[in-house]
């Protein structure tokens, strides 16, 4: 009993060494690309390797765009932190920058966006995806989904940055995949993200 114990704690002993290891920050060249999936709920930074040239536009602007199949209206209406609740938390050292849209569908066709379609951007052009786990918040109502012609969406889009990251902008991309791919059917495309003051 006393020896199956003691192997059970030897056990625990090897496992939470192992977790702790596994979860402790490593140093990285600032060229490194550091990446965490999106699925996971955490952010996700990298060094731009370029600036956006795209035109910024305000809080509270409504941006049309029409492009192909694609006439929508798109207006960033406030931004807020948010201190989390329970377990739900932004990681030490960070913060959760909380961004409310509206996007209407001026067009024929239904048009369906997910959070692939955002990320926000820093002063240094860092930039930070759709932090997942705070979506679990009861207070936060995603903008993502199909959006019927004529219909809109409002939501909040939440971000995970440091405290001390300052000049954020969003991007919105409405055709990540396409785009990213720069596949056949990205031919017409503007595939540059469309940039707003956060």
């Amino acid at each position: 009993m006393y020896k199956t114990r003691k192997r059970i704690c030897a056990i625990a002993s090897i496992i939470l060494l192992t977790l702790a290891l596994g979860c402790s920050p490593s140093e990285q060249n600032p060229e490194t690309i550091e990446s965490r999936d999106r699925t996971s709920g955490e952010t996700t930074e990298s060094t731009a390797t370029k600036p956006i040239s795209a035109p910024t536009h305000s809080l509270g602007e409504v941006i049309s765009i029409s492009q192909n199949n694609l006439n929508l209206q798109f207006t960033v209406n406030s931004t807020r932190m948010h201190p989390g609740k329970g377990v739900i938390q932004p990681n030490k050292g960070n913060q959760w920058v909380v961004v409310d849209t509206t996007i209407v569908n001026q067009g024929q066709q239904p048009q369906t966006f997910s959070v692939v379609s955002f990320d926000v951007i820093d002063g240094n052009n860092n930039t930070y995806e759709v932090a997942l786990l705070a979506s679990a918040l009861e207070d936060i109502e995603t903008p993502t989904g199909e959006i019927s012609p004529g219909d809109q969406r409002q939501g909040q889009l939440v971000f995970e940055v440091p405290e001390d990251t300052t000049n954020l902008k969003l991007l919105f991309q409405p055709h990540p995949i396409e785009c990213e791919e720069k596949s056949t059917a990205a031919k017409g495309l503007d595939c540059q993200p469309i940039v707003v003051k956060l």
